[in-house]
Formats: structure tokens, sequence, C-alpha cells
């Protein structure tokens, strides 16, 4: 009998391992947080099993390990393009931790950093994937244009915009990422880079993607709805845990988070945009 399994298979099982390596980090990170006194009040890319699972393809979908022209068919000929990933929106490193360990080469973050648990996982996250995490704290308006000018020649192959959640901080982020998109294909892209905005189920941050694209800044691909945590199934349905209490306590309860204001209802689902640029 012929026991090998498919390409697809093996494919499936190394994502599936990927996203149970990365919740056991992930709660290694919030008791790290919890022990440190630094309560986390905003949502997670984490709480969303299927961006993280999209997430995690898009890093082997678009940067697989290509062979150089000229070689014959020796496996040892494979090489693994270095991935740059850039982001708006650290947080408290959650899409960050799964860029490092779905392989990314380096993560250049931009974060507000008005929240001091943000610094503190930056420093978790840092010790443990040492020199593949750069994080530039201030006001992404301002501090992705400073990047630019100060590294000119720096280019992220995926780009994710998770920042400020208003129209104006969407929409410049939008027009100030594309001078860090490559627009000529490179080793391992089908692009030269992938450009992905969460959240565009809310009304300024859709608004912001629907004029890029009027506008032809950029070209969407597609969508992704992501169910939270209640409707998750396995490792983040009812075991994931956020501030020492869980994110849902039985599928028949409404899900909470905090923000500034006291508790609020959390979406039930959140849709992820991804494209790219137009040259």
């Amino acid at each position: 009998m012929d026991v090998r399994l498919s390409t697809a298979a093996l494919t499936t099982m190394v994502q599936e391992a990927q996203v149970l390596q990365y919740k056991s980090a992930l709660q290694e990170l919030q008791e790290h947080l919890d022990d440190s006194h630094t309560p986390v009040f905003e949502g997670s890319t984490s709480s969303f099993l299927d961006k993280v699972r999209f997430l995690q393809a898009t890093v082997h979908r678009d940067w697989a390990p290509l062979k150089d022209a000229g070689d014959d068919d020796d496996d040892s000929s494979l090489s693994f393009p270095p991935t740059t990933v850039c982001e708006v929106g650290f947080n408290a490193g959650h899409s960050a931790l799964l860029w490092l360990m779905a392989g990314a080469a380096r993560v250049v973050s931009f974060e507000l950093g008005h929240h001091n648990y943000s610094h503190v996982a930056h420093d978790w996250i840092a010790a443990r994937f040492p020199g593949r995490l750069h994080v530039v704290m201030g006001d992404s308006s301002r501090t992705v244009p400073a990047f630019h000018a100060m590294f000119p020649h720096e280019r992220c192959h995926v780009l994710l915009i998770d920042g400020g959640h208003q129209f104006e901080p969407a929409w410049n982020d939008l027009v100030h990422f594309r001078s860090l998109a490559p627009f000529a294909p490179s080793r391992g892209s089908r692009r030269g880079h992938v450009l992905l905005v969460d959240d565009v189920d809310m009304t300024h941050v859709g608004a912001a993607w629907a004029q890029a694209r009027a506008r032809g800044l950029v070209r969407e691909d597609g969508q992704v709805s992501g169910h939270h945590a209640e409707h998750n199934d396995a490792p983040f349905s009812e075991e994931l845990r956020w501030n020492r209490r869980l994110v849902t306590e039985s599928v028949e309860e409404k899900l909470w988070h905090w923000d500034w204001a006291g508790f609020s209802m959390v979406r039930p689902q959140s849709r992820l945009a991804f494209g790219h640029y137009l040259g």
C-alpha cells in the first residue's frame, strides 16, 4: 500500500503544527504580560484563527524556496529568499510573533507606543528572535515617511496595515506604505509584494481601502473573513486566555473586550483584504 502523503496533506500538517506552536508561544507572551502587570486593553489578530492561518500561508505561498537558474534537480540548490514584513500596529506583538514564527527574516513594525505593554512585548519577542524585530515607536503618519527617508533602499515583501481605525490614519498608512513596496518581482515573489489591510469591515478603514482602490493606488485580490474565538475550531476556541480570563467562557455567552470606556461587545467577524500596490 502506498502510504505517502500528498504535498497538500503535508502542507496542511505543517501549517496546523505551526498554529499549535504559535498558540503555545502566544500563551507564554500573555503570561509574561500578566506577570509584568501590563494589562492589554485592545484586540488582537490571534483571536481570529482564519486570519492566523491566512497570514502564515501568505509567507509560505509567496516566499517559497526557488532554484537558481541552471541548477539541476538536486535539492541542495534550493534557497530561501529573505522575507521582510512591515506592519503598522504592533500593539501586543501578536502579529509580529506570528510572522517571525512563520519564517520571516525580519519584521519592521510601526507602533504608536502609547501602551506600556507594547514595550514589554517588544522586549520579550526581540529576546527570542535576536536582530529580527525592529519596532519604530511614534505616529505612523510621520515615522513611515521618516523611515523611508533614512533607509531609501529598504523594501517590504509583505505589508500589513492594522493601525488607526479612523479614515485619516488608515488612508495615510495606505499612501505612505507604498514607498516601501517593491514593484519588480523579487526571488520567491509573485508580484514583488503582498499588501494586507485588516478590519476593512469597519466603516472608516473600509472607506480608506475603497478610496485607495478607486484612485488606482491598490488592487484588491480578495478578502478573508475571520470568525472570532467564539466560532473558531481548535486551538483558539475556549482555551484562549486574555488577562488570565477566557476570551469566551461558553459558546452561548457574548464576547467582550476592554476599551477605554469599559466593556463593549466584540465583533463576531473581522475582514482582512489582500492585494497589492499598483506601480
